[in-house]
C-alpha cells in the first residue's frame, strides 16, 4: 500500500515588488511532522475558488492545516476591521474550502495555531485580534531574540475538558504547551467543542461535534520536536492513524468498485 498522502495547504507572500514576487509556502516543520509519520506531503497552493478540489480531496488521506506569520483577516467572520499584521486572503479562502469539504467528506484533519482559527472562523466565530490586550489573558505572543527551544518550549498549562478528544487520546487533564500567537479564539462558532482551556480563560483547542472523522484544531505548535514531547507525538500520531484508517477505506471502496 502506498505512503497516505497528508495535504498541506499554503501561505500565498509576496516576498520581492516584482510581479513575479509572489511564493507559495509552508514551514518545514510542518512537512516533517508529515514524513516523520510515514506519510506523504502534498502542497496545495493557495487558489482560493480557483482549487480544484475533488483533484485534492480524492488524492489525501488528511490535511494538516498549519500556523503562518499572517492573520486570519476579519473580514472573514463578518468584520470590517482592516486587520492587523501580515494578511493572506487567498490562503483564507482556499482553506475555508477545504476545511468545509473535509468535514463533509469524513477526511481526517488537524488545525495548528492559524488553522484552529480557520476552523473557529469556518464555524462562525470570530477571534481576538490581540489577545494581549484582552483584561485577564496572558501575553501569548512568541518570545523574540531568544533560541528556537525556548521561543516553542512549553511556557503555560491548558486544561483539556474531561471526557474530549483530547482528554481521552493523551489521558491527562493538563498538559504544558508552547505559545506563539496573538490571535485567538473569541467567540466560538457553533458546531465545536471546547477541547481545552489556557489558565487565563483563553480557549486552546477545539473539535468539531459528531465529527465523521479526526477534526481538531490546536492553539499550539505540536509539530515542533513533537519526538521530544509525549503529548505532542501522540496527537500528531492520533491524527496519522486516522489517516491510515481513511486510506484504507478508501482504497476498499475503490476496489469494490472495480470489482462491481
Amino acid at each position: 500500500m502506498n505512503k497516505p498522502m497528508i495535504g498541506l495547504p499554503l501561505c500565498r507572500w509576496q516576498l520581492t515588488d516584482r510581479d513575479i514576487g509572489w511564493f507559495h509556502l509552508v514551514g518545514e516543520k510542518y512537512i516533517s511532522a508529515v514524513t516523520g509519520f510515514g506519510a506523504f506531503p502534498l502542497m496545495i497552493p493557495a487558489f482560493g475558488d480557483d482549487l480544484d478540489m475533488d483533484t485534492v480531496l480524492d488524492s489525501v488521506s488528511g490535511i494538516m492545516f498549519g500556523g503562518s506569520l499572517s492573520n486570519v483577516h476579519p473580514s472573514t467572520y463578518g468584520d470590517d476591521h482592516p486587520g492587523l499584521g501580515l494578511a493572506d486572503k487567498p490562503r483564507d479562502a482556499t482553506v475555508l474550502r477545504l476545511m468545509r469539504a473535509c468535514i463533509e467528506r469524513g477526511i481526517p484533519f488537524l488545525g495548528i495555531c492559524r488553522g484552529v482559527q480557520e476552523l473557529n472562523v469556518l464555524y462562525g466565530g470570530t477571534l481576538h485580534r490581540e489577545v494581549h490586550n484582552v483584561p485577564g489573558r496572558l501575553d501569548h505572543r512568541e518570545v523574540k531574540d531568544v533560541p528556537d527551544d525556548v521561543a516553542y518550549g512549553p511556557i503555560h498549562d491548558v486544561n483539556l475538558s474531561e471526557g474530549g478528544v483530547l482528554h481521552t487520546l493523551l489521558g491527562e487533564r493538563q498538559i504544558k504547551v508552547n505559545s506563539l500567537h496573538g490571535q485567538g479564539i473569541d467567540r466560538l462558532g457553533e458546531g465545536l467543542q471546547v477541547e481545552a482551556v489556557c489558565e487565563d480563560g483563553q480557549i486552546e483547542a477545539v473539535s468539531v461535534i459528531g465529527a465523521k472523522a479526526f477534526a481538531v484544531g490546536v492553539q499550539w505548535h505540536p509539530e515542533y520536536r513533537y519526538w521530544e514531547k509525549t503529548d505532542y507525538n501522540a496527537l500528531l500520531g492520533a491524527f496519522h492513524q486516522a489517516a491510515r484508517e481513511y486510506q484504507v477505506k478508501k482504497l476498499e471502496k475503490s476496489r469494490a468498485v472495480e470489482v462491481a
